[in-house]
């Protein structure tokens, strides 16, 4: 691990992961969708849209200069970008085969059920007899809750690219993991929000750690294994569920750097995305990973634009080698006189808090002030 310098990271938003990479000690450069003001300050960046730009992947790849690279959001949906850059450097990850298998639910169902732990039902044909109650129509070829919707059955037709999954009610989590060699650690279970306007199942951001009982952690603690023994995950990976009778359902595997990696480094001081590397390159699962340094709870909120909005000019948070682990109240800040659109993200709102509650409160009342003042 120690010759790797640099990391090329690429993703509808590399921020978060930038910043654990640099407080882990590589150099970050990073193909991004957004290519906000807070990662150009802290890192080289060019604009990369997966869907209009894939031509010129590996020239865009190439010309940022690292042996090394990673994935985060959005990439585990295109794993065919995924194969073309695991010829141009060294993947720190899981490979498109790998990801085709895991981003089935199909596969995924199969692999918890035989082991006794809990998967929603799935349909293929809401036209089924057996296919009562309410049903969600999930796209296995878009991430992060856009290709999730309410089902319609008798309107929804069957095809290649959509499954129809149960809906369960209660609470919705992610359960954050580190895999190597077969075997998986957990890490801790993330609070998640969803809901933009028209995209109910968006992601919206999450407070962590957040406390499950022993029986829910072990049964966690199982599923992760499960999944890491089947499909061969390495490194960092997510495991979205819902907690319906003090059980996690899991809904979907993202098997990459999520969302809630930034808030358990913030939390506890300690640089998982050091973990993750070698993992992927030693093949070495940290066997312990010891007790928080400190206790209080780390919430993000994604804000999203309620009508059109151009953004003002605001003072970028500076990462500070002195505090690496200290909490931002603003991150993946668009640059000055960005446009954006009606449910498209603005930035997100960071809080740290002793309790959950605190927490929640806080990145509430961050969200106001914002949408309050973009109007």
């Amino acid at each position: 691990m120690s010759e790797i310098e640099e990391i090329l990271i690429v993703g509808a938003s590399t921020r978060a992961a930038a910043f654990s990479a640099i407080r882990a000690g590589f150099r970050p450069r990073c193909l991004d969708l957004f290519a906000d003001a807070d990662l150009a300050d802290h890192a080289p960046v060019v604009r990369f849209d997966p869907d209009r730009d894939a031509d010129g992947l590996e020239r865009l790849a190439d010309s940022l200069g690292c042996e090394s690279w990673m994935f985060t959001g959005s990439m585990e949906a295109r794993p065919d970008l995924v194969e073309r850059l695991s010829r141009v450097g060294r993947r720190l990850g899981n490979g498109p085969e790998v990801l085709r298998r895991v981003r089935d639910p199909w596969q995924v169902s199969d692999v918890l059920r035989g082991e006794g732990l809990p998967s929603p039902a799935l349909r293929r044909d809401l036209s089924e007899a057996s296919a009562s109650g309410r049903w969600l129509r999930k796209s296995r070829v878009r991430a992060g809750g856009l290709g999730v919707a309410w089902a319609e059955p008798g309107r929804d037709a069957p095809d290649d690219a959509h499954d129809f999954q149960e809906f369960l009610e209660g609470p919705t989590f992610s359960g954050l993991f580190i895999a190597a060699s077969g075997r998986a650690r957990l890490i801790g279970a993330a609070r998640q929000f969803l809901g933009a306007p028209d995209a109910p199942f968006l992601y919206r951001g999450g407070i962590a750690p957040w406390g499950l009982s022993e029986a829910t952690d072990a049964e966690l603690g199982r599923i992760g294994e499960a999944l890491a023994g089947a499909f061969g995950l390495v490194g960092l990976f997510g495991v979205d569920f819902i907690l319906n009778a003090g059980r996690p359902w899991v809904v979907e595997v993202n098997p990459r750097y999520t969302a809630s990696v930034e808030l358990f480094e913030l939390s506890s001081g300690r640089v998982l995305l050091r973990d993750h590397v070698r993992a992927c390159v030693e093949g070495e699962l940290v066997e312990e990973l010891g007790p928080s340094r400190r206790a209080p709870v780390v919430g993000k909120r994604v804000v999203y634009a309620r009508c059109p909005v151009r953004f003002p000019k605001v003072e970028v948070p500076r990462w500070s080698v002195d505090a690496p682990f200290a909490t931002p109240p603003i991150a993946d800040v668009p640059q000055e006189g960005t446009r954006i659109e009606p449910g498209e993200p603005i930035l997100s709102v960071l809080a740290t808090a002793e309790t959950s509650d605190e927490c929640l409160a806080q990145l509430d009342a961050q969200e106001r002030g914002w949408l309050d003042r973009l109007g």
